[in-house]
């Protein structure tokens, strides 16, 4: 049933249609009171209509209108980012009539399980493990044949083999079991300050900088969130603002000038490299090979 509607004019700079045009439909809660979105570009606007499987309260629509818009980055304004972005010349051509926005998931686990997922192993295998774990834990919508991303409690019931036969390993089951059994916790970190909730973050086991600064932009929107220990981003960043291939704390110092941005300018990289035409004397990197047959996940 129909519970909510609103008509939203992006903020702040351009706004690229087509993630949204290409999944109109996403589904923001499961269960007997699931809620699902549906978008419909209206240019300049974009309209965003909420369906539920049961009546609503009026608070309830309200958080869920606001999630809708996050999660495709209507409310996110870039407008300070641009005018930063003119200090290094390749940041601007890059930024130059793009989509800058960052998007939030409807909730911190989701983005928790998913930066999780994707430690230790390619991006093919993680992609993999993560269906797998959606199809089995992802939470049914009443009435429909959707399903919304796992919730901690879902995770929490599938035992630890078939984490290990979906291609979670022990270490990644250990600390997703953990984000799990503190799925509370995790949803109360969008109330603090994003400093503070990278120390949380870290403080559970097997999370570090990487997993902490991708939950950090993923569930919370923190546009200055930096990918410190990822097997690309220090020598794709570092060449294409200085030139020169250099290491983490290369990178660091490299986007200093685009703070609180970061995420942005890095977001931008990867994406010319990785999805566009690529960047002068920077080749693209050459992706690892994957044994499609690999069958010892729990080494991982």
């Amino acid at each position: 049933m129909p519970v909510g509607r609103d008509l939203v004019t992006p903020r702040g700079g351009p706004f690229d249609p087509s993630p949204v045009e290409r999944r109109p439909v996403r589904v923001l809660r499961g269960g007997p009171a699931g809620v699902v979105v549906v978008y419909r570009v209206r240019s300049p606007a974009v309209e965003v209509r909420l369906f539920a499987s049961a009546p609503l309260p009026d608070e309830d629509v309200e958080r869920a209108l606001r999630s809708a818009r996050d999660l495709v980055g209507l409310d996110d304004d870039a407008t300070d980012f641009l005018a930063l972005a003119r200090a290094h010349p390749l940041v601007q051509e890059l930024a130059r009539g793009r989509d800058t926005r960052l998007t939030r998931t409807p909730t911190v686990f989701e983005a928790f399980a998913v930066a999780v997922i994707e430690q230790l192993v390619t991006g093919v295998e993680a992609r993999a493990s993560i269906r797998r774990l959606w199809a089995i834990a992802g939470e049914p919508v009443s009435g429909t044949t959707l399903k919304a991303s796992p919730s901690p409690e879902a995770v929490r019931r599938v035992p630890m083999w078939k984490l290990h036969a979906i291609g979670v390993g022990s270490r990644r089951a250990a600390t997703l079991r953990v984000g799990a059994m503190r799925g509370a916790a995790l949803e109360r970190l969008r109330d603090v300050d994003p400093e503070v909730a990278l120390e949380r973050l870290q403080s559970l086991p097997g999370v570090g900088p990487w997993t902490a600064n991708h939950v950090a932009k993923n569930a919370l929107g923190w546009a200055d969130a930096v990918p410190y220990g990822d097997v690309h981003a220090h020598y794709l960043v570092t060449q294409a603002l200085t030139g020169v291939e250099g290491d983490d704390d290369a990178m660091v110092r490299a986007l200093e000038p685009f703070r609180p941005h970061r995420a942005r300018v890095v977001s931008l990289i990867e994406r010319a490299i990785f999805l566009g035409r690529g960047l002068p004397g920077i080749p693209r990197p050459r992706l690892p090979r994957v044994d499609p047959h690999r069958r010892e996940p729990w080494k991982f």
